[in-house]
């Protein structure tokens, strides 16, 4: 059960890697976050590995403030 379950989060960070942005070898202090060009989303990186996060319902990412806030807000375009 536990090899089970480390080769399923090794899958998931291979796919993370490939797909997502460079994020910073190893952990600072705070946690590094990137937009993605979609609004709505975000990226969190953690031990070097993207991980892509959705904001709830109607709010966009602000880099600003590391968040998801209202789209006014967070002066996001999408693409």
């Amino acid at each position: 059960m536990i090899c089970a379950a480390f080769f399923v989060l090794l899958a998931f960070a291979t796919l993370s890697v490939q797909g997502g942005p460079s994020c910073p070898p190893v952990d600072g202090a705070d946690p590094v976050y990137i937009p993605h060009e979609d609004c709505t989303k975000f990226y969190e990186c953690s031990n070097g590995i993207p991980y892509l996060f959705d904001c709830p319902d109607e709010l966009h990412f602000n880099p600003s403030k590391n968040v998801c806030d209202w789209p006014w807000r967070a002066g996001c375009n999408s693409k």
